[in-house]
């Protein structure tokens, strides 16, 4: 492990059950942190967990990785350096939220319709909450109040009531709501439409989250995927896994303002917490894309794990 956490991405690696730790000031990889501690399916070289996301305690001690092959999260002590932990939840967990309000780890089951609360004292299973087909992401508003998760496969958001732990609303979006990207002050929200047609291409909706009322939709990119708000908020960077590129959304006109190039089937985007670079998982390629955010400029794609996906920044 790194002597410390400044300047450090995490990135899951779905295809082979381990963390990729990357420190970007020297850009480059360096360690994974083992999963199964080497355990394989039969004996065989194969994924048994496959970590898709990533989240961190207040505290930066533990990390949490929802597991989609194996519905469960896995906990990993960062001072050890090893799980310590496995917590089940649904059938094929993708997203994560910890809320500090109610110390719970608020988990989207895909597979199973639902979204799992987890006491983060005890690491028990504290609610099932039903929601819409095939939950992915999901996204806290500012205060903690409400949790927001797009529903793939019905096309909605569902909008749960984090006091309470009742759905407060449903919402009908755009085809295929993949991923959410929340303002600074939570007053907006961009929801990522991603296409499974070359023909029909995908969107962003945007929400007024004080009416959850839809106010726009724009169309951009082939599959799109994940989105991240540049500082000033004036512009949607969004990862295309059919064209490769991040697409650049100009929020005042609405109109696309550029592409970057980056590697093969672009998934997760995040960036860092000085707004200097974002950083970008190649599937495909098994590398981390490293772009200069002011410039719109690509400094380097570094070497990682096998499918990466989740990334996580601190």
């Amino acid at each position: 492990m790194v002597a410390s956490f400044e300047n450090v991405v995490f990135v899951s690696n779905m295809g082979e059950d381990t963390i990729s730790v990357v420190d970007f000031q020297e850009m480059k990889e360096k360690c994974r942190i083992l999963l199964n501690d080497g355990l394989y399916f039969r004996s065989i070289k194969k994924p048994i967990l496959g970590p898709h996301h990533i989240a961190i305690d207040y505290n930066k001690k533990y990390l949490y990785t929802t597991n989609s092959h194996s519905a469960g999260i896995s906990v990993i002590d960062l001072i050890l350096d090893k799980v310590i932990d496995d917590i089940c939840v649904g059938s094929c967990p993708t997203h994560m939220e910890i809320c500090r309000r109610h110390k719970t780890l608020y988990v989207s089951n895909t597979d199973s319709n639902s979204i799992s609360i987890i006491d983060l004292e005890t690491r028990r299973l504290q609610a099932q909450i039903s929601v819409g087909g095939m939950p992915h992401d999901i996204k806290l508003s500012k205060d903690g109040q409400r949790l927001y998760v797009t529903n793939l496969d019905t096309h909605s958001l569902t909008v749960i009531d984090t006091e309470s732990n009742d759905i407060e609303k449903s919402v009908r979006v755009h085809l295929n709501p993949y991923h959410l990207t929340l303002n600074k002050k939570g007053t907006m929200l961009y929801v990522v439409n991603t296409s499974f047609s070359t023909i029909e291409g995908g969107s962003i909706t945007i929400l007024d989250t004080d009416s959850l009322k839809v106010m726009d939709r724009v169309r951009i990119g082939k599959m799109p995927i994940e989105a991240v708000l540049d500082e000033e908020e004036r512009h949607l960077y969004i990862t295309d896994a059919e064209l490769n590129v991040v697409n650049i959304l100009c929020l005042e006109d609405k109109k696309p303002a550029g592409r970057i190039h980056v590697g093969r089937m672009p998934s997760s985007i995040s960036k860092d917490q000085q707004n200097r670079y974002l950083f970008v998982s190649n599937v495909q390629d098994n590398t981390l894309t490293v772009i200069d955010l002011r410039k719109g400029k690509v400094l380097k794609h570094i070497r990682i794990g096998l499918e990466p996906n989740g990334i996580l920044c601190i």
